[in-house]
């Protein structure tokens, strides 16, 4: 692993978090998380599994989700400071009710990324919905807000309970809870009947991921929950389902089955679907929302091939995704800032009025479509291959898939940046730095990564 390319990568965090504030005693704290990070980095040569207690245990993977979780909790404190109302009123406590919040979701992803018992897993895995509901119905913007959250719950809480059931009865067969004991036994259903088994479990990663037709309570959850919300749902909790089905095949050592070959097939086209989809919507954040459908259905199907490629390079766009979206998401919010709605229609012209934030619109838009050579492509690229060395067929759903995400990612772009300038635009009102900070440092980390792909490909 190169050092000095992680170095590089701490480093660029800690200026970027040191230009997004004033100066004062604050900015130690800054430099102090920053080097933290980088310390982090330096210290994850965690190439095979390691307890590091006998609830913890690490892998270059976990490491790598963790920093992700840092990165998006920094970057949605800094893009929704504007919700978390930083001022001298100190009556109004709800900002700060907000950050505990969205640093109690973060520290929670952390721990389950980070665990090494099943059980506990399971439990993290379900924490996430609690606070997450909260924060759409307290901070929500609309009176639909608590139907959005319940329709979260419902999905994801009905759909956990096949995997419940599976997690006690391996719990029962091997003896123990500890997945790299589990690993080492090789005790989990290795049988042909394992596949259904293998299919029950998964479902309740699947609607977290989510997969197209389970996918009903995200669009609704990230059209009613603030711009913070939005960030960490994308950014962090709907890498859960992808990382879940990584540990879970690490743990039981499935092999290829059809039905296997069937949810691959279910996905990919279900990724087609909702980038056709997003070519349609009028709605910023709901157009963001399904396509984060689809870059998740890629790398599912980059994980679905049992292919170490495609689990490489599905870790690869987990990590891009989650980079990304919550970048588009605060645009989309500083979009309403200025327009005063999310209507693509009505918030045409910004490239007019503020030309340095239509560039941060560029480099958000053609890193989300995979823009060589950034981490994205490769991520996209090396999922798709190895759906190809399966069956030439999916070359067709793949390629679709990157496709559509060209064309709807520069369709965004053009709606909001190009055309006559909106009668509803306020070009008094200005856009904030943090916009910009933000752009600029996703678009340098995203695009650098081909010089250290060595600590992606995990």
């Amino acid at each position: 692993m190169n050092k000095l390319s992680m170095s590089w990568f701490g480093i660029i965090l800690t200026l970027y978090l040191i230009s997004c504030f004033g100066f004062g005693w604050g900015n130690w704290c800054v430099v102090a998380c920053g080097f933290s990070v980088v310390m982090l980095l330096l210290e994850s040569d965690y190439l095979n599994y390691y307890l590091v207690s006998e609830w913890f245990g690490m892998d270059q993977l976990s490491v790598l989700m963790v920093v992700l979780c840092f990165i998006v909790l920094s970057i949605s404190l800094i893009g929704s400071c504007k919700d978390l109302k930083l001022n001298k009123d100190y009556s109004d406590r709800s900002g700060e009710s907000m950050v505990e919040l969205v640093i109690l979701i973060s520290l929670g992803s952390m721990v389950f990324f980070c665990l090494s018992t099943w059980m506990d897993f399971y439990f993290f895995f379900e924490f996430s919905l609690i606070p997450t509901f909260w924060l759409i119905l307290s901070w929500g913007y609309q009176p639909e807000r608590l139907q959005a959250g319940l329709y979260m719950i419902m999905y994801t809480v009905a759909a956990s309970l096949p995997l419940l059931i599976g997690l006690v009865a391996f719990w029962f067969w091997v003896g123990s809870d500890n997945m790299l004991l589990s690993k080492c036994l090789s005790l989990a259903l290795i049988t042909k009947k394992s596949s259904w088994v293998w299919l029950c479990i998964s479902l309740g990663f699947m609607v977290k991921l989510p997969v197209y037709f389970f996918h009903g309570w995200l669009p609704k959850a990230h059209v009613e929950a603030p711009l913070s919300g939005s960030m960490i749902l994308a950014g962090v909790l709907l890498k859960f389902g992808a990382y879940g089905i990584i540990r879970i095949f690490w743990m039981t050592q499935l092999p290829m089955t059809e039905v296997m070959v069937m949810v691959l097939a279910f996905g990919v086209w279900g990724g087609v679907m909702s980038s056709c989809v997003c070519i349609c919507q009028s709605d910023l954040k709901s157009l963001i929302a399904y396509s984060s459908i689809g870059h998740m259905a890629v790398s599912l199907g980059g994980i679905l091939t049992m292919y170490s490629l495609g689990k490489t390079a599905a870790v690869c766009v987990l990590f891009a995704h989650g980079l990304c979206s919550p970048c588009l998401f605060a645009l989309a919010a500083s979009v309403y800032d200025v327009v005063g709605t999310r209507n693509v229609v009505l918030s045409k012209g910004i490239l007019r009025v503020f030309p340095m934030f239509s560039v941060v619109w560029l480099m958000a838009c053609i890193l989300n479509m995979g823009f060589p050579p950034s981490l994205n492509f490769f991520g996209e690229l090396f999922c798709v291959a190895p759906m190809m060395w399966l069956n030439m067929w999916f070359l067709i759903p793949g390629g679709l898939m990157v496709f559509l995400s060209a064309c709807y990612c520069l369709s965004l772009y053009s709606w909001v940046n190009h055309g006559v300038m909106s009668e509803m635009i306020h070009p008094i009102s200005g856009i904030s730095v943090r916009y910009l900070y933000m752009g600029g440092y996703i678009s340098i980390v995203l695009i650098g990564s081909f010089l250290m792909l060595d600590f992606f490909f995990v």
